[in-house]
């Protein structure tokens, strides 16, 4: 085809037209370009978020998040439960070195826990005790229980009598707390001679 044909002038002004208003020809050398602001169209559409992925992810973050606080709360009471049982235990074993020193006397009053009452039976007659306090003045957030210890005399003969009868006092002391609705005990068995 000639340039000076009609059809060849035609297409040299739509050409030099199209240059002037900023279009372009649509012929195949424009094919790359097209196919680039194709790919970037696409992208464009894919940098937005729908609901439904935002839906998504907030459900997939909770089904993660949900359990991951459970076990945080569950591992902060078992430590809270395991400081109580160390300091229940503590405070039972300062009450047998208490009941050891006293030797099986039956010392002082049966009022409170600062008794050695060692007759047979359970003891004291007020057993509460504040296992943990919360540090402040309110006392009803304290943590109090129930420290006892019975005690049953026991006599042990030989019966070939190669040697006296031995006496001696088998106790069980026993902290359990929250009072009133025991939910954990502590306990230590001990023999008085």
């Amino acid at each position: 085809m000639n340039a000076r044909s009609p059809r060849g002038l035609m297409r040299r002004a739509w050409a030099t037209a199209a240059h002037r208003l900023g279009l372009r020809e649509d012929r195949g050398h424009n094919r790359a370009e097209r196919r680039r602001s194709r790919r970037l169209g696409r992208a464009r559409n894919q940098r937005g978020v729908t609901v439904i992925e935002i839906m998504v992810s907030v459900v997939v973050l909770a089904i993660v998040i949900a359990p991951m606080f459970d076990a945080f709360v569950r591992g902060r009471v078992m430590v809270a439960h395991r400081g109580e049982e160390r300091v229940a235990l503590r405070l039972v074993e300062r009450k047998v070195e208490q009941l050891l020193a006293a030797g099986g006397a039956m010392t002082g009053s049966d009022a409170d826990i600062t008794s050695t009452h060692m007759a047979a039976g359970t003891h004291p007659i007020n057993s509460a005790i504040t296992l943990i306090t919360r540090g402040d003045l309110d006392t009803s957030n304290d943590v109090i229980g129930d420290l006892t210890w019975e005690v049953t005399s026991v006599t042990w003969s030989d019966a070939g009598g190669t040697w006296d009868d031995a006496t001696y006092k088998h106790v069980v002391t026993k902290l359990a707390w929250p009072l009133g609705a025991h939910r954990d005990s502590v306990s230590v068995i001990t023999i008085i001679n």
